[in-house]
């Protein structure tokens, strides 16, 4: 027997109208001021509305897979690819050179953590070696992200999370890379599309907003508890520039 189609669009157009409601407050974080930081959720705009229409996207697990979820539109045409069963640190750079050797005519952009880019930092020759044309943008906020965040929303502080980050494009030239940093927003969609324009490998070194959070659809009570036990810790040892600074960050942008 045939299913009979349903003719009330009363739910699609709630969820329709929730999305749009949504996805307006998603994009008003999505901004860049000139001489402010640069917020995650402006690179992944930035670099969603750059690349071509039927790129492949990798992404390392943490923020930068909450971001791309967020800010890289797909079109039907597009591919992400990412560790979403297992949770693989550092997978976007390897997946990202798997794809472009299955697909040599489709531009494959890596979209990285600085801590997963580091741990697998040396297939930056493996680019080179095999002139694998890979894109690479690394989210570089000094930071092990969503590690840091589960540990604030737990109510402790962060502890063995920080990453004393070298200049990645620095590294990248010295490997024959094609590389730019930088360090203000009014600076990222130009580098961005000189990047992403480039006829061979090209990384982008884009030091980010460490303190950006990542508000999940809704809070529970037991995170509010949480986020409350940090900020007390954090005021008593002496960390309240900390706070300042996650509050420049997050409310007044």
């Amino acid at each position: 027997p045939k299913l009979q189609a349903k003719t009330d669009r009363a739910h699609l157009d709630d969820s329709l109208a929730h999305y749009r409601k949504a996805r307006a407050g998603l994009d008003a974080l999505a901004v860049g001021k000139p001489g402010g930081k640069i917020h995650p959720q402006y690179v992944a705009r930035t670099l969603s509305e750059a690349a071509s229409e039927d790129a492949v996207f990798t992404f390392d697990v943490g923020t930068p897979t909450i971001w791309a979820a967020r800010y890289l539109a797909m079109n039907g045409k597009r591919r992400l690819i990412g560790s979403l069963n297992h949770g693989s640190m550092a997978n976007a750079l390897p997946q990202a050179i798997g794809a472009q050797a299955a697909y040599p005519g489709r531009q494959i952009i890596s979209f990285s953590g600085d801590g997963g880019f580091a741990m697998l930092m040396g297939d930056l020759l493996t680019l080179n070696q095999h002139k694998l044309p890979v894109k690479i943008v690394v989210l570089n906020n000094g930071t092990l992200g969503f590690v840091e965040m589960e540990m604030k929303a737990a109510g402790f502080l962060e502890t063995g999370v920080e990453l004393v980050n070298p200049d990645f494009a620095a590294m990248a030239s010295g490997a024959g890379i094609f590389a730019r940093r930088v360090e203000d927003p009014a600076a990222l969609p130009d580098a961005m599309a000189a990047m992403l324009a480039h006829d061979g490998p090209a990384l982008l070194d884009v030091v980010s907003a460490r303190q950006e959070l990542s508000m999940p659809p809704k809070v529970g009570l037991e995170q509010v508890t949480g986020f409350g036990m940090w900020l007390a810790r954090a005021v008593i040892d002496g960390r309240g520039t900390e706070i300042i600074d996650l509050a420049k960050t997050n409310l007044w942008r």
